[in-house]
């Protein structure tokens, strides 16, 4: 039973080591796109991953009534939403932008008329990519217009979107204190606790291993030795 449950923990040890790689490297990419200056959002992208955290530019037309609320977690982990809200380009073409979180007593637009701004508006955002939904969380609630995770091409579809930028820009915050919806929601910081969980596998293949050998090591008893 040893040699199987060793190798185990020797393998989680090792995988937890190559995420550990891949999470440094991911945060090294992110925090290089991040601060690079905000360019022109071009006019399509073949590879999301190479713009991914990207700053850009674009102006456009927001399209106020086709808004999608996604349910989130705000600042000092208050519930509430992301405002995912399609943006018409000149060209024709549409930009779901995520224009930042209200609080979940301002979800429905009427609560925060400040939020709905009239004319054409420039924004500067982060590109982000669409994502699928995570195990254990609930389904879009599409009859309801109620987002869970951020499915670009169902969200394209339910608004009925043509020529539709395959990529979520995510605006930056406002400097002026307050306002809503509060953006910056792009969390260029990740979590990394591989090396924890590495160090936690690894040593549990040691503590195995000395269990081992000092069961290996004592002599074994005849029953004549208890008389």
């Amino acid at each position: 039973m040893t040699l199987p449950i060793l190798a185990l923990l020797c393998w989680l040890g090792n995988w937890q080591v190559e995420r550990l790689e891949w999470k440094l490297d991911l945060s090294q990419k992110i925090e290089s796109r991040y601060g690079l200056p905000a360019i022109a959002l071009p006019p399509t992208v073949s590879d999301p991953d190479a713009w991914l955290y990207r700053h850009v530019t674009v102006s456009g037309r927001y399209l106020y009534m086709r808004e999608m609320p996604l349910y989130s977690i705000g600042p000092n982990g208050r519930p509430g939403y992301d405002l995912f809200t399609p943006l018409l380009l000149r060209d024709g073409t549409y930009v779901i932008v995520n224009r930042g979180w209200v609080p979940e007593k301002l979800k429905e637009q009427i609560s925060r008329p400040e939020t709905i701004l009239s004319g054409p508006v420039e924004i500067t955002g982060v590109l982000r990519k669409s994502w699928t939904k995570v195990r254990f969380a609930p389904e879009n609630d599409l009859a309801r217009n109620l987002w869970y995770y951020g499915d670009l091409p169902a969200m394209a579809q339910e608004q009925d979107l043509n020529h539709i930028f395959p990529m979520f820009v995510y605006t930056d915050k406002s400097p002026v204190k307050g306002t809503l919806p509060i953006g910056g929601r792009t969390q260029i910081k990740l979590v990394n606790n591989h090396l924890d969980y590495a160090m936690t596998w690894y040593g549990l293949a040691i503590v195995l291993l000395v269990i081992y050998f000092i069961f290996t090591m004592q002599k074994p008893t005849r029953p004549e030795d208890h008389f």
